[in-house]
């Protein structure tokens, strides 16, 4: 169910409690969005400290162009976050460099929360605070050592990934600067309104405050922003997709009939120059009379650094020339800021800039040559020119050998554009064969040079760094050719990143020769057969596997509907059958109600309810087979009942495997049973495993959650696990059988070792063109008993062989 949020800025100045916040975009998705972005509806809080001045116009706008990066960036949700970040980190170093010489800055502290469902994803970069208050208990995500000082300190920005699975009734609350008053009610997890909420934190303390209040509620997906004393605005602060992300983003001013000016806004003691900010309602007409520049886009320099095309007003004539503004004295000259070089009020020492490097002798030598074609191309400029005066006379009747000619004005308007068309042409030739070369010669000198720093190296951070430094230089370089020299680099570069991450690569390839037009949410498969469940009407799909590939069976029946002694309603999970049972049918499917559905192909389905537990079904949401016996999972039951199997039938009374031992949460989305040993995979990625015990002195004993570990030391710096999305769960193939956690944005497969919890590897596509996946998360995974594996991904389904 969609929930919706509300947010509540708690914002006080100088004693005195603000209305709205700054810094502060609620958005939903705009109607042009980027590919994956479609569900995704961002809250951006965004903290400036330091002491360079900051306009609100500068404010709202630094906070609303992350926003717009994350909007039209495609691929994982981690990713369009990590971007987001990134122009914000962008546009505060170029700042910061601006007026280093001053002794002035500004660091940002940055917290994105993405809701897709009821999941939410959070990115944090600063020293920025999120509680979480929900029905499992109360939950800090604070991480400094991860998310760093902030941004605007150097190329790289510090980023911190988390999840949380929100339900209704939930609260959230972000802040940079936790009062000590706030202790025991942010770690107190007991249900409470948003307003008691908010009266309970602003009561607690008198000093100033800038934090934002969360809750979650049933609804339609709607977001709406109060403001500071929790009267609602008259038109809730809602961005529906039919408008763009930021048309409403400007700053709040008043017109007059001369001028329009900005609001003064009160300044908080830890924030810089802020701006009042509210999102105003937009409707149709009013979006369509918005300046272009509004509407910003970015072109990207390099993944870590993205910028906004500058902005004119209208008033300004753009093709007047300006005035020439004379250079600011030698002292007032001022280093650059660079990543070590961090001044000591925030933690670093001032260095000097190191000496550039001097250009190679291959550089010195097309630079010249660059030169020399621009200097002959104005030299035969002139030579054109003055043959032209010569011979065109000549060629008119009764003309002198030495008479001037006198070209009317027509002529002379057609050769005053003929010859600096002719210059440009040749000039843009010139360069396109030697400015080409020289740029890609740039960028692979500066591969070589990564990777040779990379093999010096024995920390495996650095190395890691390093070696995609490689893989960024090698794309740039790319961007002007790609020639085997390039190729070569970026396979050495991707094989050793491959070994420091515990990466395999496997070669995958499309299973039809066409896309098949559905949503796959489940697959099961044997060794000859793969079975496809159709998340939008629950029927189940065959394809068989031929010498020319996998042929979809247009006979086979397996879907919802009336069978007499049942009725059958969607399908919401399947597994594929033993070789061997009374009803001879290869694929097994189960609705919410607890029906099974046996289905086999040149056969008519056959459904056969399960006996309900005492309890009766709340609602069936999947379910696992082992050892001949069925294990059903009613998440909102907070139950797993165990089905003893009689030759593929479950005829008998469930047994409800926890014993008298009840799970707290009703988030599991996955489950898994090895022998006695039940894993289960929850709504926010995180594993717990139970033991069943036979004995009635000994209960069934549960652990949760399970505690993963990354025995890879170039993810020491990183949490693999907690920026992973993990939707789904499967069991390798014996003998070496192993837990596989699909994380589907990344389209990968985590192997982990069942009972010490340890990564293995992660299986991927091959990296780079030879992969045929399409850009998004995938949707389904099943491994076959021949160890091979598939991944559906929009309506196309791909499989690898050499699974281990």
């Amino acid at each position: 169910m969609a929930l919706d949020l509300t947010l509540l800025p708690l914002y006080r100045n100088n004693g005195q409690e603000a209305a709205s916040m700054p810094g502060l975009l609620v958005l939903t998705p705009p109607r042009k969005t980027a590919r994956g972005r479609e569900q995704d509806r961002l809250t951006a809080y965004l903290l400036l400290t330091g002491n360079a001045s900051f306009t609100g116009a500068e404010y709202t706008k630094l906070a609303a162009d992350a926003v717009n990066v994350f909007y039209q960036s495609p691929g994982s949700l981690t990713n369009a976050l990590r971007l987001a970040a990134e122009s914000v980190n962008h546009a505060l170093l170029e700042r910061n460099m601006s007026t280093s010489g001053r002794g002035q800055y500004v660091i940002g502290w940055l917290t994105l929360a993405a809701l897709r469902e009821n999941q939410c994803t959070l990115l944090l970069s600063g020293p920025m605070h999120v509680y979480w208050l929900g029905h499992g208990g109360a939950r800090h995500y604070f991480e400094p050592a991860i998310s760093g000082k902030g941004l605007g300190l150097g190329q790289a920005a510090a980023i911190h990934y988390s999840q949380a699975a929100l339900q209704a009734g939930d609260r959230l609350v972000l802040c940079g600067k936790v009062p000590a008053a706030w202790e025991s009610t942010l770690n107190d997890a007991a249900p409470a309104s948003l307003d008691a909420t908010r009266r309970r934190l602003v009561s607690l303390t008198g000093d100033d405050l800038n934090a934002v209040l969360i809750q979650a509620t049933e609804g339609t997906g709607r977001l709406t922003l109060l403001n500071g004393t929790f009267q609602p605005q008259a038109d809730p602060v809602t961005q529906t997709a039919s408008h763009p992300p930021l048309t409403s983003n400007l700053p709040r001013v008043k017109e007059t009939e001369s001028q329009t000016e900005e609001i003064p806004v009160p300044l908080p003691a830890h924030v810089v120059q802020p701006s009042a900010y509210t999102i105003p309602p937009q409707h149709e007409e009013e979006v369509l009379e918005q300046p272009a520049s509004s509407n910003l886009t970015f072109t990207p320099i390099n993944p870590t650094r993205r910028t906004a095309p500058r902005e004119f007003p209208s008033s300004i004539p753009r093709a007047k020339p300006q005035e020439p503004q004379p250079e600011p004295p030698a002292e007032e000259k001022v280093p650059p800021i660079i990543q070590e070089d961090i001044p000591p009020q925030y933690g670093g020492e001032t260095k000097k800039p190191e000496t550039p490097r001097e250009p190679s002798e291959r550089t010195r030598q097309a630079a010249k040559a660059l030169a020399g074609g621009i200097q002959g191309v104005r030299r035969m400029n002139i030579r054109v020119g003055e043959g032209l005066q010569k011979f065109l006379p000549r060629l008119l009747p009764g003309s002198e050998p030495g008479e001037m000619l006198t070209l009317s004005p027509a002529m002379m308007v057609f050769l005053a554009v003929l010859i600096p068309l002719l210059v440009s042409t040749i000039a843009i030739t010139v360069f396109f064969k030697y400015g080409y070369s020289l740029q890609y010669q740039n960028y692979l000198d500066q591969a070589k040079e990564f990777g040779a720093q990379a093999s010096s190296l024995t920390d495996p951070v650095e190395q890691r760094e390093a070696w995609r430094n490689v893989l960024l230089n090698l794309e740039r370089a790319e961007d002007f050719k790609e020639t085997e020299e390039t190729k070569s680099l970026r396979r050495e570069a991707e094989a050793h990143l491959d070994q420091l991450l515990g990466t395999m690569r496997l070669q995958f390839s499309p299973a039809f020769s066409s896309n098949l037009g559905m949503e796959i949410s489940r697959m099961a498969a044997s060794e000859t057969d793969l079975f496809l469940l159709n998340a939008a009407n629950g029927e189940v799909m065959r394809a068989e596997l031929t010498s020319n590939g996998f042929q979809l069976d247009t006979a086979f029946n397996c879907a919802p509907g009336d069978f007499g002694n049942a009725t059958v309603g969607p399908l919401v999970d399947i597994l594929a059958m033993p070789g061997l049972n009374s009803i001879n049918a290869t694929v097994l499917g189960v609705d919410a109600s607890g029906n099974l559905l046996y289905c086999a192909p040149g056969q008519v389905a056959q459904a056969i309810p399960l006996l309900p537990p005492d309890t009766n079904w709340v609602r069936v949401t999947a379910f696992t087979m082992d050892g001949g016996n069925l294990y059903v999972l009613d998440a909102p039951a907070r139950a797993v009942w165990v089905y003893t199997g009689k030759d593929g039938t479950f005829i008998d009374r469930p047994y409800f495997f926890f014993g008298g031992q009840t799970p707290e949460k009703q988030d599991v989305i996955d489950l898994l049973v090895a022998g006695d040993e039940l894993y289960m995979l929850h709504a926010d990625g995180h594993l717990s495993n139970c033991s069943y015990s036979r004995i009635e002195s000994a209960p069934t004993h549960c652990e949760d959650p399970i505690m993963l570990t990354n025995p890879f030391p170039a993810y020491q710096d990183q949490d693999l696990f907690g920026t992973a999305h993990i939707t789904q769960m499967a069991a390798s193939a014996p003998p070496d059988t192993s837990l596989l956690l699909l994380s589907a944005d990344d389209q990968s497969v985590l192997r982990i070792t069942p009972r010490s919890f340890e990564l293995q590897n992660q299986i991927r596509p091959a990296a780079g063109s030879s992969s045929p996946l399409a850009s998004g998360p995938v949707g389904a995974m099943a491994v076959g008993p021949n160890h091979v594996l598939y991944l559906a991904l929009k309506g196309q389904v791909y499989f690898a062989t050499g699974m281990p």
